[in-house]
């Protein structure tokens, strides 16, 4: 069984790269490219873990294809984890048996915490010091597909039981360590990613609208009463990657990798990354590579639409 334990490196760095909506459908050119695409971005960073969020699959033949649509990550050698999107099972299997295939790939990290009472794969991976002291908690969640109840249209959401959990989660580490910080990592935005790119400043792009729930659960509230999270990174809406500060948790989005989905001609694929250091649990610094050897590091400063006063 794989340490569930992440650790710095020697020189006291560790990078963490994000794939998003991979899409990989029919084994066709477009998942060729994306595979390849896959391979350049991690031969290009050498992450230290990466985190794949949402949609890796696609279609009625998901379970044949998951290895293929993975293979560049599993060469790799890089450990990684896993969080299911809406598409993974929409038209074939179900989470417990796919998650069941993700998690006896080789390197995979993911598990699923039934504490957590909702969702397959919500986990928590620490990422430690070189003593051993976790530092930062990345937190993978399952942000659901569709809404569960009939009444309501659109996508489903955080639940009671999954927000119980993450808050008892961050109470249960700050019993125990003094200072500690989190990211959580899922596929759908929340409905206060639409609050920060009208209300702060933010970096990068909005090209897309914002696929969150017609619900707002409350898991940013809890977060912020819970202290210690600094950031939920999602998917999803492909042709979105802005980040913002909202009450000083960053949301914000990876960037889509794959070629098998919906997006813009002059909007390239490929990934974001994240950079920490040891002994800062105060921030981290992030960027994006994209294919043809593109890196954003100084993207668009995009300033608020509205003022707060505005309603």
């Amino acid at each position: 069984m794989i340490e569930k334990k992440l650790y710095f490196r020697s020189d006291g760095g560790f990078k963490f790269m994000q794939l998003t909506d991979i899409h990989f459908t029919n084994d066709g050119e477009a998942d060729h490219r994306t595979v390849a695409l896959m391979r350049e971005l991690i031969a290009a960073e050498s992450p230290d873990f990466i985190m794949t969020t949402g949609d890796t699959v696609y279609g009625e033949h998901n379970l044949d294809f998951l290895e293929k649509a993975l293979a560049p990550v599993i060469e790799s050698g890089v450990p990684w984890g896993f969080v299911f999107g809406n598409h993974d099972v929409e038209f074939a299997s179900n989470r417990e048996e796919l998650f069941a295939r993700v998690t006896a790939l080789p390197g995979c990290m993911s598990y699923h915490d039934p504490a957590s009472g909702d969702g397959v794969g919500n986990c928590v991976l620490e990422l430690c010091a070189r003593n051993g002291t976790p530092e930062w908690l990345l937190v993978g969640m399952d942000s659901g597909g569709y809404s569960p109840l009939a009444q309501v249209p659109g996508y489903g959401w955080i639940t009671r039981r999954q927000i119980d959990w993450y808050t008892g989660m961050i109470e249960g580490y700050a019993r125990r360590l003094d200072r500690f910080s989190a990211m959580v990592f899922m596929h759908m935005a929340l409905p206060e990613h639409a609050e920060v790119w009208d209300y702060e400043i933010c970096y990068g792009t909005k090209r897309d609208g914002i696929g969150c729930p017609p619900l707002n659960s409350g898991f940013f509230a809890a977060m912020l009463e819970a202290g210690h999270t600094k950031g939920v990174f999602v998917g999803h809406d492909h042709v979105n990657d802005y980040w913002g500060w909202l009450y000083g948790i960053a949301l914000g989005y990876g960037r889509a990798t794959g070629f098998n989905t919906y997006g813009a001609q002059d909007y390239p694929r490929g990934c974001r990354i994240f950079t920490f250091h040891e002994g800062d649990t105060d921030g981290f610094q992030t960027y994006e590579r994209l294919e043809h050897g593109i890196v954003v590091d100084d993207p668009w400063i995009q300033h608020p639409r509205k003022k707060r006063d505005e309603g």
